[in-house]
């Protein structure tokens, strides 16, 4: 069925020009947010909650904003199968690089996150940099689509690495320096390391990983930054979290890539993946709570 579904619907959307891509993206916003309301409430709860000093009037611009970017973002990434490297690098370009080559010796935990075009900014990611960059993923259950889109990210050089090998890939002997990408502002259900703290209004509990490896391998922590420069256009910039991983207190670089995060989503909070239900967990008493920094 699922390979029904692609080659019907999907395949056909990824040899489409762009500007017929958006044509599809403006009536699938018409779809989702007008007639169906695709998961309006957790997106209202959210932004609610994150912004209570907003009216109702501004929680609703913000509301739509949001879903035009997400159905450009889902036609977008459904042009992933399809794209030329030449093409891609022209739509997200890596502006400043100066910071990636002051460490091109280093060991570079790279802090990616759920605003505008991650998947753009992923996949672009070795051919951008110059050097061999690998990225953390959780296994899709369907393992048609898990294929595929991990064929669709890897297609110019990056490296997909499994969350379940992650353990075996540090302790690899590598011949030259590693780059790995952590998605880290997702919700860790199940795992009992994190790190707790205050994120848009709410507690909030933050993944400990990238911390963890970055003081256990002394990577150099990166923040990525990624700016919409108009629809289908992206800039990154990379701003530096820490070079000395091993000196930082517990919890330190985990609140301050979080505190990072939060700006760039408060400064344009449309971009941000407002559908997923990051704070469905909720802290036990036993459990750390970080204190939010300036």
């Amino acid at each position: 069925m699922t390979k029904i579904l692609y080659g019907l619907f999907i395949w056909p959307i990824t040899i489409l020009p762009f500007s017929v891509l958006y044509k599809i993206s403006d009536f699938l916003y018409f779809v989702l947010y007008k007639l169906i309301g695709y998961r309006t409430t957790v997106v209202k709860a959210n932004l609610k909650n994150s912004f209570p000093e907003k009216s109702d009037e501004e929680i609703k611009e913000i509301e739509s904003k949001f879903y035009r970017h997400l159905c450009d973002l889902i036609c977008e990434s459904f042009k992933m199968f399809n794209i030329s490297e030449k093409e891609l690098l022209e739509r997200c370009v890596y502006d400043d690089m100066d910071l990636i080559n002051k460490y091109k010796d280093r060991n570079l935990c790279i802090i990616g996150h759920h605003y505008n075009n991650f998947e753009y900014a992923a996949t672009s990611a070795t051919a951008s940099v110059g050097r061999q960059i690998s990225c953390l993923f959780s296994k899709l259950s369907n393992d048609f689509f898990n294929e595929k889109i991990t064929t669709s990210r890897s297609q110019f050089g990056m490296n997909m690495i499994q969350k379940d090998y992650a353990k075996s890939f540090f302790e690899s002997k590598h011949e030259k320096p590693i780059g790995l990408i952590f998605g880290a502002d997702q919700s860790p259900t199940y795992s009992k390391k994190v790190i707790w703290t205050n994120f848009l209004n709410q507690e909030t509990a933050c993944f400990f990983g990238p911390e963890k490896y970055a003081k256990e391998n002394d990577m150099v922590v990166i923040f990525t930054k990624i700016t919409k420069v108009k629809r289908g256009y992206y800039r990154l910039n990379f701003e530096l979290v820490t070079d000395q991983p091993l000196l930082e207190e517990h919890g330190f670089i985990t609140e301050k890539h979080t505190r990072m995060l939060e700006k760039e989503i408060k400064k344009r909070p449309q971009y941000w993946l407002w559908t997923h239900k990051r704070w469905k967990r909720t802290r036990e008493k036993h459990e750390e709570f970080v204190p939010a920094t300036a």
